[in-house]
């Protein structure tokens, strides 16, 4: 019986607005740990969440069973 395997890695960057320095290190983890929730309830768990103080990058694995 064939199967297909695939794993699909994206890798989303989220900015402020007009990229002002919103994110400093008072909200850093507990925004990290929103956001890793969020991604698991999509059942698309975050790998690394990470960035400064105007961006956010994560990366994640796409679900398989989003269209």
């Amino acid at each position: 019986m064939p199967q297909s395997l695939v794993k699909n890695y994206v890798h989303i960057i989220f900015s402020t607005k007009y990229r002002n320095d919103f994110i400093d290190e008072n909200i850093e983890e507990e925004l990290y740990a929103y956001i890793s929730s969020l991604c698991k309830k999509s059942e698309s768990p975050a790998l690394p969440i990470g960035g400064i103080d105007h961006h956010i990058h994560i990366l994640c694995l796409l679900s398989e069973k989003l269209p």
